[in-house]
């Protein structure tokens, strides 16, 4: 299925191939030729163009036209590699098992549950150490096919332990960032990138 991408807004992950779009339509003649397409919103503060671009794409084509997104609470299912999020960033589970008062995944994405895995050098999951250890395993061994490899969504400090350890020594690590929401992580935060440090990575590849 060809689907034509309409995001409200441009990001670092922005996917960038030819049916990706972020303003009104074309002419027509320069449309490409689809199946459906797609408004795709991350930000709730960007749903009122949202809207309004579903309004002009929908009277360029007479194709479906859908409006989605994270800003909709959208459950995340399986995912797509490049459709919605540039090649190089991928997921490999869903949801969280935590219940911090301030986050929208678990509302919106449900428990944690494990995905397909995807070939990426970005891991984006939102608490990828609750994954399983079969799992992870199976995520440290595509990883080694990869360069300047980033753990995006916030690694929770609790749970990095020697099995992660040694297993991320052992990769082309960019970039490791660690979750902290409170001030009472701060502790913790210190005592997970001392461990860090201790294992062999520098300050540049930690984030916060």
């Amino acid at each position: 299925m060809k689907i034509i991408r309409v995001f409200p807004r441009k990001t670092s992950f922005s996917p960038t191939d030819e049916y990706c779009f972020f303003d009104t339509p074309p002419a027509k003649e320069f449309i490409p030729e689809h199946d459906e397409v797609h408004i795709c919103c991350t930000f709730t503060w960007d749903r009122p163009k949202a809207h309004w671009l579903w309004d002009c794409w929908y009277d360029a084509t007479d194709k479906p036209v859908r409006l989605s997104g994270p800003a909709y609470n959208n459950s995340a299912g399986e995912f797509v590699p490049g459709r919605y999020i540039k090649p190089g960033v991928t997921f490999t589970s869903r949801g969280c098992p935590n219940h911090c008062p301030w986050c929208f995944v678990p509302k919106r994405e449900g428990r944690l549950r494990e995905t397909a895995i995807h070939a990426g050098n970005i891991i984006n999951d939102n608490n990828f150490l609750a994954c399983s250890r079969p799992h992870k395993d199976k995520v440290f061994a595509m990883l080694k096919t990869q360069k300047n490899i980033d753990f995006r969504g916030g690694l929770e400090c609790a749970l990095v332990d020697d099995h992660f350890t040694e297993n991320v020594r052992g990769l082309r690590i960019s970039e490791l960032w660690l979750a902290c929401d409170t001030d009472g992580a701060l502790p913790l935060l210190q005592k997970t990138a001392t461990r860090l440090l201790k294992a062999g990575f520098s300050s540049r590849n930690l984030r916060c």
